[in-house]
Order: structure tokens, then sequence, then C-alpha cells
């Protein structure tokens, strides 16, 4: 008898202390743990939007939505250091080379610039009017040389043969001249040519463009000789100043129509880019081309501009606010940086974006 009793008065002992337990629990809530969220019912809201009651538990409540609401750390959005940020279609001054011969010839007709490199070692080519020379500036393993090619007068522009192998025009002159740039400046040869070019440029293997702005002006196709082998059509230019080759296509700046034209190798005409007048090209336009993209720099507009190879307008790449004063010679490298020599001052190095 005494072992029921027990039994019962354990079941009734059990059964009142749960239903204590339950009143207490709604009398005092648990207080959230670290890892749980407190149950709360939806607050109403005021028209503004605005709680009417903040929340108990304020605190933990940030403290659990920290990791939903946390924006993306500085870091994650940062390029590899040793790649600079800069803003799309900026463009950043990152040097002005001013301890090579030639850099600072005052010249009034295009100072050209030409970079390769060759061997892992960087190679500057610049023109020089005053001395009428080629000159070269290598840079390896952070040290400098120079090396200088003398000439009967100085070299119009450069293009580029074979890797190590670069044609100039010679200003005034008849003339092609062919040199190796690599270990130094050293002279392959000289062809004779019909016309005085301005500028020219690697067409195909074994030919050249060339366009001319002195006598009847003019684009012609040359071989490696010197022969003409064909003449584009004289309607669509004025003054051929310069010309350049991009997949085939000549490229040329035309002085007096202030204009951008390019023609496919058998001198069909492709498109021409004469801007709005807000916009239009003012001084003599040395024209580039490389990466899909085309840079000409009005020199008495004190720009570069950039085109894409089909002819529409991207943007100015330079301007007078990026200390840019009559731009002449132009080279643009595989990693987007930009060689400006400026009439009567060094050559100017950006980064573009």
């Amino acid at each position: 008898m005494s072992g029921r009793r027990t039994s019962s008065r354990l079941k009734a002992l059990t059964r009142s202390s749960l239903k204590s337990t339950e009143k207490s629990t709604e009398k005092f809530p648990a207080k959230p743990t670290p890892y749980s969220r407190p149950r709360r019912k939806c607050e109403s809201k005021d028209p503004k939007g605005k709680a009417n009651k903040k929340p108990t538990d304020t605190k933990h409540q940030k403290t659990s939505n920290s990791t939903e609401r946390k924006p993306p750390s500085k870091k994650s959005r940062d390029k590899p250091p040793n790649q600079p940020i800069i803003a799309p279609g900026r463009s950043e001054l990152v040097e002005i080379i001013e301890n090579t011969p030639g850099c600072r010839s005052g010249s009034k007709i295009t100072m050209d610039v030409l970079v390769m490199t060759l061997e892992g070692a960087t190679v500057i080519l610049t023109s020089d009017q005053e001395n009428k020379s080629v000159n070269a500036l290598y840079r390896e393993a952070g040290e400098e040389r120079t090396s200088t090619l003398p000439m009967k007068q100085f070299a119009t522009n450069f293009t580029i043969i074979e890797d190590n192998l670069v044609a100039a025009g010679v200003w005034c002159h008849f003339k092609i001249v062919f040199f190796k740039v690599f270990p130094d400046l050293d002279l392959q040869r000289t062809i004779d040519t019909k016309t005085r070019y301005s500028s020219i440029a690697f067409l195909s293997p074994g030919t050249l463009v060339g366009s001319h702005v002195l006598g009847n002006c003019g684009v012609d196709v040359i071989d490696m000789t010197g022969n003409i082998l064909r003449t584009f059509d004289r309607s669509h230019l004025n003054e051929p100043y310069s010309v350049c080759t991009y997949n085939g296509n000549c490229i040329v700046g035309d002085l007096k129509h202030h204009a951008i034209t390019c023609f496919n190798e058998m001198g069909n005409l492709l498109f021409k880019f004469k801007p709005r007048v807000d916009k239009k090209f003012i001084g003599l336009l040395t024209v580039r081309a490389h990466g899909g993209y085309i840079y000409a720099s009005d020199r008495e507009g004190h720009r570069v501009v950039q085109l894409t190879v089909d002819g529409k307008f991207v943007r100015d790449v330079l301007t007078r606010d990026d200390g840019i004063e009559e731009p002449q010679g132009i080279c643009i490298t595989d990693d987007n940086i930009l060689y400006v020599s400026v009439l009567k001052s060094y050559i100017r190095v950006y980064r573009i974006g």
C-alpha cells in the first residue's frame, strides 16, 4: 500500500512542478542564447514606416544580423598591389623621360617615338631633328644605356618590320632606312624611293605603305626595293600627313581635311571620320592603331583621341588637363602605357584606364 501511495504522490508532484514551470516561463521568458534569435511578435508601424516600439534585445539583434548586413570589405574590391587602380577613362602620368638624347629636339615636324621589348629590355626609340639622328634608350634590370645612329636627315617615323628590324622614312629625302635595334642601333640598308614619304608603315611581308605631303600628295603601296605597286584614290585625300596599318587596313591622318580616313590594302575607302565642329581636329594628325583602337594626336588641339577601328569616336584620352601641350609622336604598349612626344618638351608617359 505504501508503495502505491508513494508513486501516486510522485506523479502528483511532477504534474504540479510542470505546471509551475510553465507559469514561470510565461512570466519570465528565457533569455536568448548567443546562438539563438529571440522570437517576438511583429510590431505595428506608423505611417513613416518606423516601429512604435524598439525591440527589447537591440544589442543582440544587431549582432545576429551583422553577417547579412556587413558590406564587403575594401580589400575584396582592391586590385592586386602590382596593378594600380585607375578609373575607366582616366589617365595617370607615370614618367617624363628626359635623360636620353633626342627627347628634347624642339622639332616642329613629328618627333616620333617607338617602344619595343627585346630580350627582356625595353627599348625607346626617338628621332632627333637637331642632331639628325635616331636615338635609343635601353632599360634592363634597373640599368639604362643609350645608342645613337647618325643620319643625313632626321627620321620622320618608325615602323617595325621584324622583331629586331625597324624602318624609318627620311624627311625631305627620297629614302627609307632599315636598321637593327638590339643590342645597339645598327644600319642595315637604305633604299631609294620615287617619293619623299612623310610617314611609312608595314603593310604585309614585302610591302610598305607610305603617305607624302610634299609635291603631289597621296598614299602609295611600295615593295621593299622602293617600287610603287599602287596608289590610292586621291579624291578621298588632301594632305595625308601620317599613316599606320591595322589588320591589313591603312589608316591616314589627313591634315587639310581634318579627318581620319581608312582604306583597305587595295585602296578602297572603308570610312572617314571627321568630328563635329566643337571636337574637330586642328593641327597635324599622327595616327597609330593598337589593341582594337585607333589613337591620333591632334597637335594644335592639344589632345590625343581614341577611336574604334571602324571609325567610332570613343573619348579624348589626353587633354591639356593632363599636361599635354602640342603632342606629336605617340606609341601605346600592350599594358596600356602611352608614350607621347611633346613639341619642345620631353617624352611623357601615361597609364591609361
